[in-house]
């Protein structure tokens, strides 16, 4: 499979399988994003074209000198920034229920996630960024830190700030995660 340089240099050069190559491989990750900033899937949709739109248009922009992911990360937040008048979404504080699936009272995975991104929405923007790209994307911090244009120990602060608003939420909302004395 092509890598993202040589599949911006073939699309430049006016060969739309590659662009199309590109929009396969990138457009899940564009819609998570997309989601993640929005919090709406129909939104997100939206987003997920007029960022393909955008790249198409603007390619020659792309210098290369970063990486094509925090190239595309930027342009799906100023997507999501410029179709949202108001700022960020409403947050419905009300988190869902989550419950045990066994004696051995492990907690459903997907719930469990749910209510974390529920929390995670609530969060200030810059924070909800660094977590989603970190936490729940396993990016580097490094990474974030280019793909956000900002620096390492700044992401690395926003991190520690969103985990512990999202643990501190979590233990108020959901005391049966407590830690119990031993």
């Amino acid at each position: 499979m092509a890598e993202p340089p040589e599949l911006v240099a073939r699309t430049r050069e006016g060969d739309e399988g590659a662009f199309a190559t590109l929009v396969e491989r990138y457009r899940p990750i564009v819609f998570r994003w997309a989601i993640a900033l929005s919090g709406d899937e129909d939104e997100a949709e939206d987003v997920t074209q007029e960022v393909f739109v955008r790249v198409h248009r603007k390619l020659s922009s792309f210098r290369g000198d970063g990486s094509f992911d925090a190239w595309l990360y930027r342009i799906t937040r100023r997507v999501v920034f410029r179709m949202r008048s108001t700022g960020p979404p409403p947050c419905d504080n009300a988190a869902p229920n989550v419950y045990v699936t066994d004696p051995g009272a492990r907690v459903d995975r997907d719930r469990a996630f749910a209510l974390v991104q529920s929390i995670a929405a609530t969060l200030p923007m810059r924070q909800r960024e660094v977590f989603i790209l970190c936490d729940l994307e396993g990016r580097a911090p490094t990474e974030v830190a280019g793909m956000l244009n900002m620096k390492d120990v700044s992401v690395r602060a926003s991190l520690f700030k969103a985990r512990a608003s999202i643990r501190r939420t979590i233990l108020a909302t959901h005391p049966c995660y407590r830690e119990r004395p031993r």
